[in-house]
């Protein structure tokens, strides 16, 4: 009878301990659950500065924003591929190149972006809705100033999106860099013509 007593002291102790611990590292579940819903938060249209979180290839850029996180699909612009998915292959296929060769493009079109954009930059964002995915579409600057959407096109890693409005000068941009062969267009010239083959039409 003695050895039952003592063991239920020694369980409700442990009981009591780690609840005590549970207590500690979560101190406030409501308050835990509030702060979640206040992260993921809808921002509305307008503009904001921002800190770099992550780069994830040349149109796509995640941004911390007054606490929140927010993942940008940059407007007016389209990169090729890095990551293998139905684009990457559409694009492969169109193009008439191999998966690997579409992936270089990609990858090469990134690496412009990391050379606009660092993980903790603070720059000035312009959100003008949301897109699939929860995605943000967004014009986005350097820490130079420069409108990274327009210079992208410019300096030839980049095509015109043409399935949504956008300002008609951006066809010149590309038509520059194009007869400049500058970025993709040095060595991949017959691969972006494929790819803004769109804007070649119009």
């Amino acid at each position: 009878m003695k050895k039952k007593s003592t063991l239920s002291i020694i369980v409700a102790v442990v009981i009591a301990i780690a609840g005590y611990l549970i207590e500690k590292k979560f101190p406030d579940t409501d308050k835990s659950q509030k702060n979640l819903s206040e992260k993921s938060a809808k921002l509305t249209p307008g503009e904001y500065i921002a800190r770099i979180t992550k780069v994830s290839d040349g149109d796509t850029i995640t941004v911390n924003i007054n606490g929140q996180k927010a993942k940008l699909r940059l407007l007016w612009i389209d990169t090729p591929e890095k990551s293998e998915g139905y684009k990457l292959l559409n694009d492969a296929d169109k193009c008439n190149v191999s998966k690997r060769k579409m992936r270089e493009l990609g990858q090469k079109a990134t690496a412009y972006a990391k050379r606009n954009f660092h993980v903790k930059d603070q720059v000035k964002v312009k959100i003008e809705g949301q897109g699939n995915f929860k995605r943000y579409l967004a014009l986005i600057w350097n820490k130079k100033g420069e409108l990274y959407n327009e210079e992208v096109i410019k300096d030839g890693y980049a095509c015109i999106y043409t399935k949504k409005k956008y300002p008609k000068y951006l066809e010149n941009l590309l038509a520059e860099a194009k007869k400049k062969r500058k970025g993709l267009w040095k060595d991949y010239y017959k691969i972006m013509n494929c790819l803004c083959y769109e804007t070649r039409k119009k």
